[in-house]
């Protein structure tokens, strides 16, 4: 099958974000032997006016994007966070090649309303839609047409670290792009209590707007020497947009992929119900601030506990939500009647 990718990472993040969820879902068609084209559209309507400029550059790369469908004549298109692309390159595209099937993939959170928007211009025109979100909230975004959940899923090839063999010099580590701009971020405040109450361990704490954060080969290798993560999301954009239970079921950053995948004992708030995925003996769930605190100091004495965690989480990681699988299941909700594979996530259509 040839399968076109539009959308996912960009130029200027190829290096520093080669784990991006468009480059391990376009490793997995390939190691499912479909042919794989990616088509970058920010770049593209960068590259398609003198002055590099996005917004300038919309019209010539949705025309460059028609003519790639029509030479490519793929089977299956997939946009990923691909905002270039108009409504109305889409209907072209369905009034021409109707037997083209088109789906959408979305990791971002359904409490950002400029997520929710943005997904909602292309729902309609979808064959499916596909979230890291799961449950009821789907119905925010699935404009009539069937919504699903998929996993943050790890690749083998981008997450080799196998922390719970290690000699780790890390005991705690987390990483993110941003706080809350607008302050206030409750990650923050977790990790400023983790630093006075436990302020013997090496708590490896990286975020890009306050210390430059940690990307790349780099970030992984940390990975690969971290005793213990934090999987802590986000819960809010800025003071009002608030996310309710909905937007949380089975809800993570592709964060837990990089912890569980990379062998680090992951540690995660109840709240997001990843338990519907793993469990208790494949990752450490906290109820509030007091029980993380508690639970990582526990888990850095135990180290057979530790490391026997860690190496489950790993194990389902690798085995139940990897690329391969993630692949799989868009070409069964959108090529077969049956599944092909007993999948661990919730594979019921949202609508």
């Amino acid at each position: 099958m040839r399968v076109m990718i539009a959308g996912g990472n960009q130029m200027k993040n190829f290096a520093p974000r080669y784990y991006d969820y468009a480059n391990k879902l376009a490793n997995g068609f390939t190691r499912d032997n479909h042919m794989v084209l990616r088509y970058l559209d920010r770049d593209t309507s960068r590259l398609s006016n003198v002055f590099r400029m996005r917004k300038l550059g919309v019209g010539g790369a949705n025309d460059k994007f028609l003519q790639h469908v029509a030479v490519f004549q793929p089977d299956l298109i997939i946009f990923i966070h691909a905002d270039v692309i108009r409504t109305g390159t889409l209907r072209q595209i369905k009034d021409i090649h109707p037997e083209i099937k088109l789906a959408q993939v979305s990791v971002d959170s359904l409490f950002i309303p400029g997520n929710v928007r943005r997904i909602n211009t292309k729902s309609s025109l979808m064959d499916a839609t596909f979230m890291t979100t799961a449950g009821e909230g789907l119905k925010k975004v699935s404009g009539g047409r069937p919504t699903y959940f998929i996993p943050n899923i790890v690749d083998s090839s981008m997450e080799t670290g196998r922390a719970f063999d290690a000699d780790c010099d890390i005991d705690l580590i987390f990483a993110c792009g941003s706080f809350d701009a607008e302050g206030g971020d409750p990650r923050k405040a977790v990790m400023d209590l983790i630093d006075e109450r436990l302020p013997g361990i090496h708590f490896s704490r990286h975020v890009d707007n306050e210390t430059g954060g940690l990307w790349g080969a780099d970030y992984m290798k940390a990975m690969a020497r971290s005793k213990c993560g934090l999987n802590l999301s986000r819960e809010r954009e800025g003071p009002h947009n608030l996310a309710k239970p909905e937007d949380l079921y089975i809800y993570s950053s592709d964060r837990v992929a990089q912890l569980t995948g990379n062998g680090v004992l992951a540690f995660t708030h109840e709240k997001y119900h990843l338990d519907k995925l793993f469990t208790e003996d494949e990752m450490v769930f906290f109820k509030s601030n007091d029980d993380l605190i508690d639970k990582i100091a526990y888990f850095l004495e135990n180290e057979d506990g530790r490391r026997r965690i860690a190496k489950n989480g790993w194990e389902k990681a690798h085995t139940e939500l990897n690329e391969r699988l993630a692949a799989d299941f868009i070409v069964d909700v959108l090529f077969r009647e049956e599944l092909s594979h007993h999948y661990i996530w919730p594979t019921e259509a949202v609508i």
